[in-house]
């Protein structure tokens, strides 16, 4: 996928916004890796999204997430969305305000599930920040408000 790194974000999170979250669940929670994920999903006709080799996780949105926070390589990648996915249904991903600043990008989302054991709906407003590189994500980060994620971005 190559092209404006806001549509190939965009794209990304329209899939996570429409696709059936409990497939995309189980899918993930059966992977033992990258690979094994890629064959999962198009065996089951769900596309998979463009990350580089060398992807690197951050999410500073939640300090107390365990060590499955910071993550690297596609793999990790893998491991990262597991441990993320594993404890919601009812899972729903409001995206909106792209800005590209360089190749990153950032988005505003509120995310909103149901804990899988049951309970009340918890909403999670957060900042994501993508950097996009030969149309793959190479960097995808989650911050607690723009000003973080902003801070984030290098200067040259």
């Amino acid at each position: 996928m190559r092209g404006d790194p806001i549509e190939i974000v965009r794209e990304v999170n329209e899939r996570w916004a429409t696709r059936d979250f409990e497939t995309v669940r189980d899918l993930m929670l059966a992977s033992r890796d990258w690979d094994d994920a890629v064959r999962r999903f198009e065996e089951a006709g769900v596309p998979t999204d463009p990350i580089a080799p060398d992807v690197e996780v951050v999410v500073d949105a939640f300090p107390e997430g365990g060590d499955w926070i910071g993550q690297s390589g596609r793999d990790g990648w893998i491991a990262f969305w597991r441990e993320w996915v594993r404890p919601w249904r009812d899972f729903r991903l409001e995206h909106s305000d792209y800005e590209q600043i360089g190749d990153h990008v950032l988005v505003d989302v509120r995310a909103a599930a149901r804990p899988r054991e049951g309970g009340e709906l918890v909403e999670l407003p957060a900042v994501q920040l993508f950097r996009v590189r030969d149309g793959q994500i190479c960097l995808y980060a989650v911050y607690p408000n723009r000003d973080e994620a902003l801070a984030a971005i290098p200067r040259d």
